[in-house]
C-alpha cells in the first residue's frame, strides 16, 4: 500500500507530517532573530530543533510561502 504524497500532508504551513513550524511560526522566529539579542543555538533550544533546522529558516531555504 502505497501513501499518496497528498496523503502526507498536513496542516501546518502545506508541509509534511514532521514540520515542527506553520509558516506563520516560522516567520515570528525569524522577526525574533532580526530583532536581535538571541543566537540561533539559543532559538534551537527553546523551540527544541537543531541549530542547522534554524539557520536553514532564517537563510529561507525552509518554511518558505
Amino acid at each position: 500500500m502505497s501513501i499518496s504524497i497528498y496523503d502526507r500532508k498536513d496542516r501546518r504551513g502545506g508541509g509534511y507530517a514532521k514540520r515542527k513550524f506553520t509558516l506563520e511560526e516560522a516567520e515570528d522566529i525569524r522577526e525574533e532573530y532580526k530583532a536581535g539579542g538571541i543566537s540561533q543555538n539559543q532559538l534551537a533550544k527553546k523551540y527544541n530543533v537543531s541549530q542547522p533546522i534554524i539557520n536553514m529558516l532564517l537563510k529561507g531555504k525552509t518554511y518558505c510561502k
